[in-house]
């Protein structure tokens, strides 16, 4: 079952993908389908995503997500938001808290341009913190500083958010995240 939901959402994040040649537009005011940018090597483009409106029962309770973001892993950010959005009865009470070690404007510019109606900040993690205190690991990945952001969100995160919901970038959420936060 959670397989077929994978491919299902892998199914729609590549429908979601821009390919390099798609230079088409919509003039119904719905998803453009236009480049926002050019693509490069490192960064995918992606299409807009529509917009993830609330249901009646939604109260004004925010549910803070935060998601470490870079251009490695990308993609798999993208698949996380949609799914996330996709299963939420109250879209629009979710707020991403995504960090990064090093501004990249177009990874922030694909999020935007993506999901133009998601309520995000971006906050910068200064891999310093932890350089010296990494051993070295027979991973590579498990090597880089953003995988110890986790670690310092209470001084990086605003002191009026009291929970959060920590995810990994390579996830697909298959039911509302609230439940989680028991909300």
């Amino acid at each position: 079952m959670a397989s077929c939901a994978a491919s299902l959402l892998l199914g729609l994040l590549s429908f979601l993908i821009v390919a390099n040649t798609a230079s088409s537009s919509s003039s119904s005011g719905g998803i453009r389908l236009s480049i926002i940018r050019k693509p490069s090597a490192d960064v995918p483009v992606f299409r807009e995503a529509p917009a993830f409106r609330n249901g009646d029962s939604c109260g004004l309770q925010r549910i803070h997500i935060v998601m470490t973001l870079d251009a490695n892993y990308l993609r798999g950010t993208m698949a996380a938001v949609l799914s996330i959005l996709q299963h939420s009865t109250c879209p629009e009470n979710m707020e991403f808290h995504f960090l990064w070690s090093r501004f990249e404007r177009e990874v922030f510019s694909s999020i935007k341009s993506t999901f133009p109606y998601l309520n995000f900040k971006v906050y910068r993690f200064d891999s310093n913190r932890v350089r010296g205190k990494i051993s070295k690991s027979i991973r590579q990945a498990l090597d880089q500083p953003l995988n110890y952001a986790r670690i310092y969100l209470a001084d990086i995160i605003p002191s009026d958010v009291k929970r959060v919901i920590y995810l990994d970038s390579d996830l697909v959420v298959v039911d509302d995240i609230a439940k989680v936060m028991g909300s």
